[in-house]
């Protein structure tokens, strides 16, 4: 062979290993489009307890977090069963309920949070800090006016105060969702940080000021300038002692050990409407509004629930009676996402979901004839009997709650940061309070009194039993017709829940 043929040879052989590579190199890339992409090793999994270990300053961080969210919420609950103590209706009480809307409402205000931050302060933390600042400044104001409000049950007043709490907790939320994206390595965990810290934080302020009361240690304005003063305690902690500087926004092809090596950077206020265009593009995917129809409808079964306890008080259960069995049943809220984070924390974790919506379904039931057959003197084997349906609907339905953040996480879109997840979660939310602010006042509704001439009532139609049976029904109508797509969703390739468009441009 001539040298003029050898090296037309060896230029041959170099293109046809260049176009091969090329090849290569565009397979891989469109695989990771399409959230196939595999794994260049073998290495073996870590194990939990590495996992864990890894991310045990992100988790400790991200649960205190969410205690402090939890308070505002604690707070709520327990006045709920003051009032009905005070006397109030179940329809003053849903009316009480709607302070709950900023949950439910907060997307309208999330890519602003999302996006819009100083870069001096952090792209959470420019949101964070003077939030919890606002909720310590309010709970202080609160703690001058809550005895009058309360003892003339002036429900208006107070409904927009727990409003504005509501308000700075789901702003404060929309910024955790987001730092949860990029702090944890394994977002898997986020679920478990929110569910446990918003439970623990719910107990906190719940049960805890019972406890307290019940001891005469503090009154609620009392208790109310403690929380105030935790929140100026802590946003401090997090001011001094925790950085953002590591934070970062993962993105496909650019992963290196579940963590993106691509640093946030200042997004501007046109970013913000950038990102509403976006979420508006998410909702646009097919895979999303079939989980939004999911998540708006699928807590209907259950909306019951809470008049449950509301109802006990009615059949003569007091308000310390409430508390104990309160006590007893809150540590179980937030150990249960733990035992099922390996459950959870899967490629499919709707199956919690799936596997107890049945039995938790089944519980209407149990809860009609619980409060039908509640004695005339309270027993200790009626109240184990009501504590252990108590720990069996607290079991299944914080399964489905860490359930249902966990494909949360599996399924955003982290260039939107907690946008996305804020969308997710704020349907998730709409559909549990339209269903339970609907279910309490249709108790009144459906209830059916006759008036005797010593103007004692006599009850001939208990609203609640209809409402929780109804209610059932409904659930079991939603789980034949609807659960197939629980089961879709969680094949759906990742690809398809991804923004189609360009991510936020960079402005300084």
């Amino acid at each position: 062979m001539s040298a003029r043929s050898a090296s037309a040879a060896r230029k041959r052989q170099r293109r046809s290993m260049t176009e091969a590579e090329e090849v290569r190199i565009k397979t891989q890339a469109t695989n990771a489009g399409n959230g196939i992409a595999r794994s260049t090793n073998s290495m073996p999994k870590p194990s939990l307890k590495t996992q864990v270990i890894e991310d045990l300053p992100a988790i400790l961080i991200l649960t205190s977090l969410y205690i402090l969210q939890g308070i505002p919420i604690g707070i709520a609950i327990s006045l709920i069963g003051i009032l009905k103590e005070k006397g109030a209706s179940f329809s003053q009480i849903s009316t009480f309920m709607l302070c709950t809307w900023p949950f439910s409402l907060k997307i309208l205000w999330a890519p602003f949070v999302d996006g819009l931050y100083l870069q001096r302060f952090g792209r959470r933390k420019s949101w964070l800090l003077p939030v919890q600042l606002l909720l310590g400044a309010v709970l202080l104001s609160c703690s001058i006016h809550i005895k009058d409000w309360i003892e003339e049950l002036i429900i208006p007043k107070l409904t927009l105060a727990m409003f504005t709490l509501y308000f700075l907790a789901a702003t404060q939320d929309i910024a955790v969702d987001g730092w949860a994206l990029t702090m944890l390595k394994r977002t898997g965990w986020a679920s478990t940080c929110n569910s446990v810290g918003q439970s623990l934080g719910v107990l906190l302020s719940s049960t805890g000021y019972y406890f307290l009361a019940a001891r005469d240690f503090v009154d609620l304005s009392q208790f109310l300038q403690i929380c105030g003063i935790v929140f100026f305690i802590a946003t401090t902690a997090v001011a001094l002692f925790v950085s953002e500087s590591g934070s970062c926004i993962p993105h496909p092809g650019d992963e290196e050990g579940g963590r993106s090596k691509r640093i946030e950077t200042t997004v501007g206020l046109e970013n913000a409407f950038q990102t509403y265009k976006q979420i508006f593009l998410v909702m646009q995917l097919q895979p999303v509004k079939e989980l939004l129809l999911v998540l708006f409808t699928w807590k209907i079964g259950f909306a019951w629930e809470t008049a449950m306890l509301l109802k006990l008080q009615d059949k003569g259960f007091s308000k310390e009676s409430v508390v104990y069995i309160k006590s007893l049943v809150s540590p179980v809220e937030f150990l249960i996402p733990i035992l099922v984070s390996p459950y959870t924390t899967g490629p499919r974790p709707l199956d919690v979901s799936v596997w107890i919506f049945l039995p938790r379904l089944c519980l209407s039931v149990i809860a009609c004839g619980i409060v039908m057959n509640v004695p005339a003197e309270i027993n200790s084997i009626f109240t184990l009997l009501v504590i252990v349906y108590l720990i069996m609907n607290t079991i299944l339905s914080q399964s489905m709650f860490a359930s249902q953040l966990a494909f949360f996480a599996k399924v955003s879109d982290p260039n939107i940061g907690g946008t996305y997840m804020t969308l997710l979660n704020t349907v998730a939310n709409l559909g549990s309070l339209w269903t339970a602010w609907a279910a309490t006042a249709l108790v009144d509704v459906f209830t059916i009194s006759n008036t005797s001439e010593s103007d004692d009532d006599k009850m001939e139609i208990d609203g609640f039993y209809l409402t929780a049976l109804g209610c059932g029904s409904l659930g079991l109508l939603w789980f034949i017709f609807l659960r197939g797509k629980l089961e879709k969703l969680q094949v759906t390739p990742r690809s398809q829940w991804l923004a189609k468009n360009e991510p936020p441009t960079t402005s300084l």
